[in-house]
């Protein structure tokens, strides 16, 4: 019962189980639901019901895995800046979290298996990938240190877990076309860039010394400007693929629903210019930003001029 009680407290305290549910019913809804315009008329927006919620629970289990990864990664910045973290307390030690890594594994193989092949080798690159980045961590200091370009490694990790939720689209028996679906992959992998960003965005004078943040470099007027484009043009770029699709399938409506993390983002952007004698950062109005643009993909099938089913 020991090991039990602890990896339920490691589990509730770094991996709150509500947040990350709500999270991946929400976000493969915003995937597939952006890319049903790209289906043939007809065509169910997903696979069936067993394939979906498989690849919704998989998904569960391979961002437990990467919250593990990340923080036997993360343990020397959380001494400094996150002591009461459960490795850094001993609460938690390297030996339970193989043991979480490996059970993990396991489970994400299993459920990825009802799925499909592609979607187990797709997991299992994404696990293998988040394994050599805490390798990579602790080889290289210039990958530690260099916040843009971890950034830039780290974030193909995403990239793997957009993909995985795209192949369900290919797994409802037809396909969608490989331009206008890698447009939708990179608009969601945008759109989470920008809540990354806008959350570590810091005015100099009030950043902790040795604290990892965007703005660090160039500055927080700089990298929320960044911020701001990237969901710029994630909208954009599904206006584009929306349009791009039958036209008779696109009402105003589709579009119009991009508004609102626009309107948010605008939102983030006037409120941290407001707040300049304070420690602020847009990470609010940001991750709001991120779900209304997931929320988007989820009701597109319902704008569409001949909503199509759900489940195959």
């Amino acid at each position: 019962m020991r090991p039990l009680r602890a990896f339920w407290r490691f589990f509730s305290r770094r991996f709150p189980a509500l947040r990350y549910l709500a999270y991946v019913v929400l976000w493969p809804a915003g995937v597939l639901g952006a890319l049903a315009p790209l289906r043939p008329a007809g065509a169910a927006v997903g696979p069936g019901v067993a394939e979906q919620v498989c690849a919704a629970l998989a998904l569960f289990v391979i961002l437990f895995f990467m919250r593990a990864v990340d923080e036997v990664k993360d343990l020397d910045y959380d001494r400094e800046f996150h002591p009461d973290r459960p490795l850094v307390t001993g609460e938690t030690d390297a030996a339970a979290i193989r043991v979480y890594l490996l059970g993990a594994a396991a489970a994400a193989v299993a459920l990825s298996a009802v799925v499909g092949p592609a979607a187990v080798v797709t997991g299992v690159a994404i696990m293998a990938y988040s394994v050599f980045l805490l390798l990579l961590e602790k080889a290289s200091e210039r990958f530690r240190e260099s916040v843009w370009g971890n950034i830039a490694v780290t974030i193909q990790l995403k990239t793997g877990l957009i993909c995985y939720l795209a192949l369900l689209a290919a797994s409802a028996g037809a396909g969608t076309p490989p331009l206008p679906t890698a447009l939708v992959v990179l608009s969601f992998l945008l759109a989470y860039l920008h809540w990354e960003i806008a959350r570590k965005t810091v005015r100099a004078r009030f950043a902790l010394p040795g604290e990892k943040l965007y703005s660090t470099a160039f500055g927080a007027r700089w990298s929320l400007s960044v911020a701001t484009f990237l969901m710029v043009t994630a909208c954009f770029l599904r206006a584009v693929v929306s349009l791009g699709a039958d036209a008779g399938e696109v009402r105003p409506a589709t579009l119009a629903v991009l508004a609102v993390p626009l309107a948010l983002v605008v939102w983030g952007v006037v409120g941290f210019r407001a707040r300049r004698q304070t420690r602020h950062t847009a990470g609010g109005p940001a991750f709001a930003a991120y779900l209304a643009f997931l929320a988007t993909g989820a009701v597109q099938p319902a704008l569409m001029t001949q909503a199509p089913p759900w489940f195959g």
